[in-house]
Formats: C-alpha cells, sequence, structure tokens
C-alpha cells in the first residue's frame, strides 16, 4: 500500500472510486479528458453523418472530438446570464441527424439539466446526452452529482485537480462501457514518460503563458524525441486529442490520493468565491452569474469575471501578468469556429457567445487563498481589470 493506495492495480482502484464518488455503476479512465470524450463519442457509435449538439461557448477539443468522431458539431448558443445552453435555441437545431447532445458544466457551475432532458423526453428517438464535467468533479445539481445525469459523462483530473493529465467516463450503461473498454485496450498506454509530457503542457496552459513561450516549449519538446516518444508530435496535430488513450499509473496514483480530498478543496474553492462576490458585489461594471445556488453546489474551479461591455484582452492580461495574476479570456471560441468550421452549414446565430468571448476574464481558483491573498486579487481586478 501506498498511501492507502493498492500498489497492483491503482488504474482500476481509480476506477472504482470514482464510480462510487459520482454514483454511477461505471467509470473508465483514458489519459485525458479529451480521450475521454472522442472514446466515448465512438462507443456510442457516432460516425459520418450524425450531428452532435455542442455549446458555442467551450472548450475548441470538443468540437475537435466530434469531428474526429467523423461526425459534424452543431454549434448552439448560450444564455447571457449564465452561460449555459439557451433552451429555446437547442429545440430548434435537432434534426433527424442528431445523434447527441453535449452539455457542460462550465467554469464547475453546472448546467440546468432538468430543462435538457426535459427536451428529450418529447423527442420520438434516442439522442444521447453526454455531460462534459471536466470542470465540475464534485459540483451538485439538486443535491445529486453531476456526472451521472446523461447517458455518459467525460471527467477530467486537471481541472479541479493537480495532475499529469488524466480523465474518465462514467456511465450507468454496460453497452457503452463494454465498448469503451475496447477501444481503450486497443490503444497505447500513456507511460510516466507521456504523462511527464502533457503535465508540462498542463501547467504552460494553467498558468496561461503567452502564445509564443508555448510556441517555443512545444518545438523544443518536438526535437526530444527520445524522452517523450511519439507523444509531441500527437499533440501538436491540428485536433489536440492524442492516440494515447490509456492510462498511466502515475496518473492513477495521483488522482486517487486529490480525490479524498476533492470536496474539501471545492468547498474552500467556493468559500472563496463567495468572498471574492461580496467584495465586487457593489462594482457597476461588473455583472453577476445569476445562478439559483439553492439548487447546485459549485465547484468553483474558475473565478469568473463578467464585465457590463467588450474590453481589450490583451492589454488587460498583459496588465494583470505584471501583477503576478493569470488571468485569461478563456475561450475565443468563435474566431476559431468560425476559421474551422466555415464551410459547414452550422455557423448559428451564437450573438452571446460572441460577446462573451470579449467580456469574460477569468482565473484558476486557489485551495488556500487566504483573506489577505482574496482581498489583493480583488484590488487586482478593480485597478486592472475595471478601471
Amino acid at each position: 500500500m501506498v498511501f492507502g493506495i493498492s500498489r497492483i492495480d491503482p488504474i482500476s482502484e481509480l476506477e472504482c472510486q470514482l464510480a462510487s464518488y459520482v454514483e454511477t455503476e461505471y467509470a473508465i479512465c483514458t489519459s485525458m479528458g479529451r480521450t475521454a470524450l472522442l472514446v466515448l463519442l465512438k462507443s456510442i457509435g457516432i460516425s459520418t453523418g450524425d450531428e452532435v449538439i455542442v455549446p458555442a461557448y467551450i472548450c475548441e477539443v470538443v468540437p475537435n472530438a466530434v469531428l474526429k468522431a467523423g461526425a459534424t458539431p452543431i454549434f448552439v448558443d448560450i444564455n447571457s446570464e449564465n452561460y449555459r445552453i439557451s433552451i429555446s435555441q437547442l429545440t430548434s437545431l435537432i434534426s433527424k441527424n442528431t445523434k447527441a447532445i453535449i452539455i457542460s458544466h462550465t467554469f464547475g457551475y453546472p448546467e440546468d439539466i432538468n430543462s435538457i432532458k426535459s427536451i428529450l423526453d418529447k423527442i420520438d428517438k434516442k439522442i444521447y446526452l453526454i455531460e462534459d464535467a471536466a470542470h465540475a468533479l464534485g459540483a451538485l445539481y439538486k443535491g445529486k452529482k453531476v456526472g451521472g445525469f446523461g447517458d455518459a459523462a467525460i471527467i477530467s483530473f486537471t481541472k479541479n485537480m493537480a495532475n499529469f493529465g488524466g480523465g474518465a467516463i462514467t456511465t450507468n450503461d454496460l453497452k457503452i462501457e463494454a465498448n469503451a473498454r475496447k477501444i481503450i485496450n486497443g490503444s497505447r498506454s500513456l507511460a510516466t514518460k507521456y504523462a511527464l509530457f502533457f503535465g508540462m503542457l498542463s501547467f504552460f496552459d494553467r498558468y496561461r503563458v503567452n502564445s509564443i513561450v508555448n510556441n517555443s516549449l512545444m518545438k523544443l519538446l518536438e526535437h526530444l524525441p527520445k524522452v517523450i516518444g511519439t507523444a509531441a508530435e500527437s499533440y501538436s496535430e491540428e485536433l489536440k486529442i492524442p492516440e494515447q488513450k490509456q492510462m498511466s499509473w502515475v496518473q492513477a496514483y495521483i488522482a486517487l490520493i486529490q480525490l479524498k480530498e476533492i470536496d474539501y478543496s471545492n468547498e474552500r474553492r467556493d468559500r472563496n468565491r463567495r468572498i471574492l462576490d461580496g467584495m465586487l458585489a457593489e462594482n457597476s461594471k461588473i455583472l453577476a452569474l445569476n445562478y439559483d445556488y439553492n439548487n447546485i453546489k459549485c465547484a468553483s474551479t474558475w473565478y469568473v469575471i463578467r464585465l457590463k461591455s467588450s474590453v481589450d484582452m490583451t492589454k488587460i492580461l498583459d496588465n494583470c501578468r505584471k501583477h503576478k495574476m493569470y488571468f485569461s479570456a478563456f475561450w475565443d471560441t468563435i474566431p476559431i469556429q468560425q476559421r474551422k468550421y466555415n464551410n459547414l452549414k452550422n455557423i448559428y446565430a451564437l450573438s452571446n457567445a460572441v460577446n462573451a468571448t470579449k467580456s469574460t476574464i477569468v482565473f484558476k481558483m486557489g485551495v488556500k487563498l487566504s483573506r489577505r491573498s482574496i482581498q489583493s486579487i480583488c484590488d487586482i481586478i478593480r485597478e486592472v481589470v475595471i478601471e
């Protein structure tokens, strides 16, 4: 035993503990959250000719996974007040080719799951509901943990945990579980050297180092084949989804240790969110996210600053870095989508998502922030972001 964890098969133990935590029958571990999504899409039979509805304000790896599975991503706009899916637009986008809907618990805030499920209940055909719970491990919707409401969900072990990659699929469907294992077991393992490679990328992404540094890092890593094998080549492909699908034991050990602390960590982050909300409540340039906190409990993986008007993101982010604060615009997804998917039929009216990319700033919420640190963060926000 190491830290109370079996030395024989930490991956199987993690799958068992994760399924118990999320309250699903099965959990299947993967090398990364994005590979979990690709495996899941293939496990439910997504292929050429299928359409998958995806929130417009989301990390580009989600529609990338849809593309890599052979299907077409159909973008649905968000609500401006809380970044949840626009229910009215979702209804209009469902077609005879719709095979699945991906919902995202963005920034650790649970989606309005019941409203979406009520739409699906009225449809005569089977449409899979997939939860992107990458940001939200441990978050609650109406007293139940996210990750167990849909047909399946994907989890990341790098968002509200600190790990060298790692992801998982959670589901109650035996067929999905069996198909996923078949796909994963047929791929190469993400060995320790690959886990360290993705961990380095995660570090640079987590602290939002500028793209010049990231590009230089990639060029350096690509010249170290004896150290990282084909990991850099796999990761730097256009769709950014590595071929290695199996989790490494290093990732499993780290995730097991941190899974024991996830509720404590989430509670601390959410406490910090509430304090910051209170400190910034009187500022006229910030709009509060509109949630019914009586029905949800947030993972608060990121602190979200929603500004009333568009800002010069480059200037603000550069000024924040001068204060040693690594804010991010997070997803500048709409320009990416227009470039990558401009030949597809699914560039819909996405005005709220477009506005969100121009007026939303986030930063990674720390677990052990003192009130003095929170006050300092608040002062920087007032000075750099708002004034």
